[in-house]
Formats: C-alpha cells, structure tokens, sequence
C-alpha cells in the first residue's frame, strides 16, 4: 500500500500544473501559454464573469425602469428594491458611490464610480468563480492583474496629466514645502524626492496593484489545493491514522474555504480601494 505523503509532491504537481495559463480546451497541455492571441482558461473564465455580473446589472435595470415606468415618474415607492438581488446590487453601487465620494470628493467622485465599480464587481464576481471546482480568476494569474493595473494605472496617470498639465502634475511629485526651501535644497533634496515619487507613480504603484491581488488569490488556491491533496490521499486508504488526517485536513479546508470568500471580497475591496486614492492623488496633486 502506497504512503500517502509518498504521492503528495506529485499532487502538488498536479495541483500547479491546473493553476497554469493553459489552452483552455487542452488542460493537459504540457506547458503553460506564453503565446499571445491564445484563448486560455483564465480568459475564458475572465469572459464569464464579465458577462455573468454585466448580465444582472442589464436585468436589475431593466426590471427597475419597466417598475417606474408601470408606477410613474413621480412615485418614490417605485425606486424601493423589489428583490434580494436588486437590493444586494443597490446596496453594492451605493457602497462603491460612498467610496469615491469619501476617497475622492464630492465633486469628482462620481465620475468615477462606473470604473471603481467596474473593478469591485469584475474582480469580486471572478474571485467567487474562481474557488468554484475547475474554476478560475482573472486574478490567479499575474497576466490578468497586470492588465487590470494597468488600466488602473492609464486612468490616474492620464487624470493627474488633464487635471493639472504635464508641468503641474510632475512639479506636484515635489513636496510643496521642498519647493520652497533654498536652491540647493530644492536641487538636492526635491531632486531625490521628484525620483522617489517618479518611480512610485509610474512603475511601483501598478506593481503593487498586480502582484497583491495575484499573490492573495494563487497562495489562497495553492493551499486550498493542498488541503484537498491531503483529503484525497488519506481519504482513499483506510485506517484510524488517515482517517484522522483526512479528517483534520478536511475541517482545514472548510476554515479556508471560508477563509478565501472573505479574502475574495477584502482583494476586490483593496483594489478598488487602492485605485480611488491614486485617483485621488492626481485630481489634487496640486494641493502638494
């Protein structure tokens, strides 16, 4: 009888080789796709997720003007959520509206609610999918949370260029109180700081964007996987000693389960989030 914990690397193997960017109707490709214009797995889960969460939003819509139009223009009541679902997705837009007011102000938070709302839905509906059986998130490669930073990126950088012109937004890297000092200290002393906050800006803050969510999402799914190795392998052998494993490992794996639906909703929240201050930071830099 073969030792479990004999098989186990070869499970994590496994295990690694189903986290990969494959083809996604070849999962047992040998090697994962470095090729571009290639359908994988994780673009099509993307795919459903974006049309899964665009698709209630259209229903919710619909039924909402459909229920005002039947109630006319000039009944609040009608406004009232009708269901569990309306009122979860009103509830969800009202909570990215409150951020963007809170983060970015009155006057230019709700301009940006359709994007944060965007990311929070997008990111959170994939996030759930992905700790499905076979499933995946956009965020369980480093090739989708680059894109999703990016697109971050392109829209903080590309405000802070609009709001305040390209001289303002790159003097405004430079501390307002530095760019009082004597020359030689605005020389020196705004030089370093103009550098620091230049590769902050333009290559840090998308890094960080992308390689947060992917390492949350892959070590969640990393030790789901090896939890549900440890179930498998005890499982199928019986004894008191694996069945107290496979045990153990089983109620490990329920905790984080239930772990990685919070962390699904916290990623989301933290991306969201983290995007709304950097648009924030660009619409008043120059109040720096």
């Amino acid at each position: 009888m073969a030792n479990p914990m004999e098989q186990l690397p070869e499970k994590i193997a496994e295990l690694v080789h189903e986290l990969a960017v494959l083809p996604f109707d070849d999962m047992h490709y040998e090697r994962p796709v470095v090729e571009a214009f290639v359908l994988t797995n994780y673009v099509v889960w993307g795919i459903m997720a974006l049309l899964l969460i665009s698709t209630l939003f259209i229903i919710v819509a619909n039924k909402q003007k459909r229920q005002l139009a039947i109630a006319g223009e000039g009944d609040v009541k009608a406004l009232a959520p009708t269901s569990r679902l309306v009122g979860v997705l009103e509830a969800g837009v009202d909570f990215i509206r409150n951020m963007a007011i809170d983060v970015i102000g009155p006057k230019d938070g709700p301009r940006f609610v359709p994007l944060l709302g965007t990311f929070f839905f997008l990111i959170l509906t994939s996030n759930m999918l992905g700790l499905l059986p076979g499933g995946k998130s956009i965020g369980g490669t480093i090739g989708g949370t680059v894109a999703l930073a990016l697109i971050s990126w392109a829209v903080f950088v590309w405000v802070g260029f609009t709001k305040n012109g390209f001289m303002g937004y790159m003097k405004s890297l430079i501390p307002s109180g530095v760019r009082q000092m004597p020359l030689a200290a605005r020389i020196g002393l705004g030089g370093y700081i103009f550098l620091l906050e230049f590769i902050s800006t333009f290559f840090i803050r998308p890094l960080t964007l992308a390689v947060r969510l992917f390492a949350n999402l892959y070590a969640g799914h990393i030790i789901l996987g090896v939890f549900s190795a440890f179930v498998l392998l005890f499982m199928k052998q019986f004894s008191l000693a694996n069945v107290a494993v496979g045990s153990i490992s089983f109620a490990f794996l329920l905790i984080m389960y239930a772990f990685e639906l919070f962390v699904a909703f916290i990623q989301a929240y933290v991306f969201t989030i983290l995007t709304a201050v950097y648009i924030q930071s660009s619409v008043h830099a120059s109040e720096h």
